[in-house]
């Protein structure tokens, strides 16, 4: 049984409760003795229907949970069950709502992403044979077992959890990489899934995040239409990850394809999925390290590239580093830029929530030569992770398609 506390807010802006959180200086904090040790509990906002989890020792100190939840509300308090089955019954709805985006049947996509999808701090993607959860906080701990529970009840498939990462490091949380419902019959970490037009291969126990970076679909599809029109033999990816970047170029036709990464594992991870999307056997070179030492000897060389992808992780891991972050995003465009062909292409992303997008396309844009630089297209994260109508991080990836235009 929940008890619910009320709490009253003391920042008037937070009226319509636009946002899915509110932070701790907009709140009148709540005695330690109602909490549980962890300084954790469920509030309902005062004054209004709204209910969420209060964390008295985090920066968000109240992030909010379905409506629907207080349909269950008696007395100020919530049995475990009604709980686990409001859950459920929205995780239903929202599996609803995503497939109204028209992926394609059998497709991997994010089922919550988090706060804008109403389960606080939890994301979890949907692979079709696996549901991959991961938690980045406290309070997406407190919440876990009873969405595993609510995930039971509709969908039959295996749960892993991937929670991993810097934001569960700044929260001084232990890293969990487990099976929390094991498969019926193969436990297999090896995971093989349709995304993007790409059937794309990654294993559970080693992968980045959840597995795959679902938020690129639709920047992926836009470059496999953009391939149709231009004659591009070779390409370089930088920070190819599983290879998702290379495996459209090779789909596409492109039979000559360099990818770097630190990561020697996710190298051998991309040369197969490369290998198994390719229109044509592809000649694969793979360049383990450091990706600004591998730009600048690529640069010494005379090597050039009809289309280059580069996609790194978040340079940005907090506000404090958004001066050093533009930096290296310039320095990356200098380095990648100057290995273009006439007429190549130039695809750039961030996916640091910190960095503003006017801030990245200048950072960007300063790293290009006094050339004539054309953006081709503007890209965008997949629909599956959701974004709000309101002027926050919701839209954290930037993706911008630029060709060097030679007259």
């Amino acid at each position: 049984m929940f008890q619910i506390l009320e709490i009253d807010i003391i920042d008037t802006k937070y009226k319509y409760f636009k946002s899915p959180w509110i932070f701790s200086n907009q709140v009148k904090h709540l005695d330690d003795k109602l909490l549980n040790p962890e300084k954790i509990c469920l509030v309902r906002l005062k004054g209004t229907k709204k209910i969420g989890i209060y964390n008295k020792t985090s920066l968000i100190s109240i992030r909010l949970l379905p409506d629907c939840i207080m349909d269950k509300v008696e007395n100020n308090s919530i049995s475990s069950e009604a709980f686990i089955e409001q859950l459920s019954v929205y995780i239903k709805k929202l599996q609803i709502e995503k497939n109204t985006f028209a992926f394609a049947d059998k497709e991997a996509y994010r089922l919550s992403h988090g706060d804008n999808d109403g389960l606080p701090a939890l994301a979890i993607d949907d692979y079709k044979s696996v549901l991959v959860l991961q938690s980045s906080a406290a309070v997406g701990d407190f919440l876990l077992p009873y969405v595993v529970e609510a995930l039971k009840r509709v969908s039959d498939l295996p749960i892993f959890e991937r929670s991993t990462g810097q934001i569960r490091k700044l929260e001084q949380l232990p890293e969990r990489t487990r099976w929390i419902e094991k498969p019926k019959t193969d436990s297999s970490f090896d995971i093989s899934c349709f995304f993007a037009h790409l059937t794309m291969s990654f294993s559970l126990n080693k992968a980045q995040k959840t597995g795959l970076f679902l938020d690129q679909r639709n920047n992926l599809k836009y470059l496999a239409e953009l391939l149709k029109t231009y004659n591009i033999k070779k390409s370089l990816d930088i920070c190819s990850y599983a290879g998702a970047w290379s495996a459209i170029a090779a789909r596409s036709g492109v039979s000559d394809l360099t990818l770097i990464d630190q990561d020697a594992w996710a190298l051998q991870l991309a040369q197969k999925n490369v290998e198994q999307n390719a229109l044509h056997t592809p000649l694969i070179r793979t360049l383990h390290g450091d990706m600004f030492e591998h730009l600048q000897n690529l640069n010494k060389s005379t090597e050039k590239f009809d289309l280059i992808i580069a996609d790194p992780p978040a340079f940005a891991k907090a506000k404090k580093n958004v001066a050093e972050a533009k930096r290296a995003y310039t320095k990356m465009t200098r380095l990648a830029h100057n290995l273009l062909n006439e007429n190549g292409i130039l695809v750039v992303c961030s996916c640091s929530r910190h960095i503003e997008d006017q801030d990245f396309l200048e950072s960007v844009s300063l790293g290009l030569s006094a050339q004539n630089w054309v953006l081709l297209h503007k890209g965008e994260q997949s629909p599956c992770h959701t974004r709000l109508a309101t002027p926050d991080s919701s839209e954290y990836l930037k993706c911008y398609f630029i060709k060097k235009r030679v007259l």
